[in-house]
């Protein structure tokens, strides 16, 4: 099929989408959108000379419905790469111009449900809509469908994160989203149980752990942190095999949790506006004004990204451990794509999603998580794209109790 592309936000990571989706064979127009258009055509310039694809820029501002639904007219699918906070008014331009959905994140757990509440409304514009598919959450829903299917029964899933970089940068940064980072890390961490459903631990940074990474991470403190995953992973996939408790912990370093404990106490992670000499503002754009954008930091972080799903249960009377996982490294992501490593793992998901689209192969209609996709076409075009997974698979035999009657 003829494939028209419209991607929203060419921050760091919708520019990882647009280098990326060119090199589909069946990409004919390419839209970058976005509130201010001068990275966009800048990387417009380049791309052009890489594709036989028509490339066009738009003025789009992501909090107007109208705005979106111009860029939108004749676009079969548009990858949302911009805040998460206008998720909704982009889907409502979807069902405007029946355009297929894709984004990467959620604005919190409560927000996703909601977004998936309009299944309905995709269903009868015969569009399909992908909430949360980016590496994680999205890569990290899809290992976990993998490993879920391969097991009889299914005891616990557990999304882990972990990156042992360095970073050429003295100060406060992430690297992804800063709004999504603060947020997130400071929200009350959410997981999922059989008997209660999704639930919430009372603060955050809790129930501190060390995990052991695949070599060479090795073991990280992770924390609980507030995550899509653990919003849908026990009702769509667990559930049915018996799975007790889905959680999502990140590996945290003691300063980047120290800074934020920080700006938590001072208030400064607030989005309500207050007035300072005269002007309003929100404590947390002032503070995510003074850190570097993430696409700033290609070529600066030094080190290995982790992403994964550990799913414990049981097969064939054993006991299986099996963590399904994708890693990069910073420094050889950046020499051949100049992008940096998080970023880039952010941005493939959603275009091997595109090309699965292309094939014909996901023909799904309504608002689904990333796990309903099926995670073996989907892996096979994640390492087309130099997105590597693996697994690390640990049995044991059941303990059966032999008694003399």
């Amino acid at each position: 099929m003829d494939l028209k592309v419209a991607i929203l936000g060419v921050g760091g990571v919708g520019q990882v989408c647009a280098a990326e989706v060119i090199t589909n064979k069946h990409l004919k127009k390419l839209v970058l959108a976005d509130i201010v258009t001068g990275p966009a055509e800048e990387l417009a310039e380049e791309l052009r000379l890489e594709t036989d694809a028509t490339i066009e820029v738009h003025t789009a501002n992501a909090s107007d419905v109208d705005s979106i639904e111009k860029v939108l007219t004749d676009i079969d699918v548009v990858i949302h790469a911009g805040l998460p906070e206008f998720n909704f008014q982009v889907m409502e331009a979807c069902l405007r111009t029946k355009t297929n959905y894709i984004d990467m994140a959620s604005d919190g757990p409560e927000w996703l449900l909601k977004q998936l509440s309009w299944d309905d409304k995709f269903k009868e514009a015969g569009i399909l809509g992908i909430m949360g598919l980016g590496c994680d959450p999205g890569f990290s829903n899809i290992a976990a469908r993998y490993a879920v299917d391969q097991m009889d029964t299914v005891e616990s899933i557990s999304i882990r994160d972990g990156d042992n970089s360095d970073v050429d940068y003295d100060g406060f940064c992430a690297y992804f989203s800063p709004q999504t980072a603060i947020k997130e890390c400071l929200a009350k961490p959410n997981y999922w149980t059989a008997e209660g459903g999704e639930q919430l631990y009372p603060t955050p940074f809790i129930n501190k752990e060390e995990f052991e990474f695949p070599e060479p991470i090795g073991w990280m403190d992770c924390y609980n942190v507030e995550h899509e995953e653990a919003t849908t992973l026990g009702e769509t996939i667990g559930r049915a095999k018996g799975c007790q408790y889905v959680d999502f912990k990140y590996a945290l370093h003691p300063d980047f949790v120290n800074t934020l404990q920080v700006l938590s106490y001072l208030g400064l992670d607030s989005d309500e506006e207050i007035n300072v000499r005269g002007v309003k503002v929100a404590p947390r754009d002032v503070v995510v004004t003074t850190m570097p954008k993430p696409a700033d930091l290609a070529g600066k972080i030094h080190g290995y990204s982790c992403v994964g799903a550990l799913v414990k249960g049981t097969k064939d009377n054993h006991k299986v451990e099996m963590y399904v996982y994708t890693m990069a490294n910073h420094d050889e992501v950046f020499q051949r794509t100049e992008f940096q490593a998080t970023v880039w793992q952010t941005g493939v998901p959603p275009v091997a999603a595109v090309d699965l689209i292309s094939e014909g192969l996901l023909t799904l209609t309504g608002c689904i998580p990333p796990e309903l996709i099926d995670p073996i076409p989907f892996f096979e075009r994640l390492n087309a794209r130099g997105m590597e997974w693996n697994v690390i698979t640990k049995t044991s035999p059941l303990l059966k109790m032999a008694y003399n009657i």
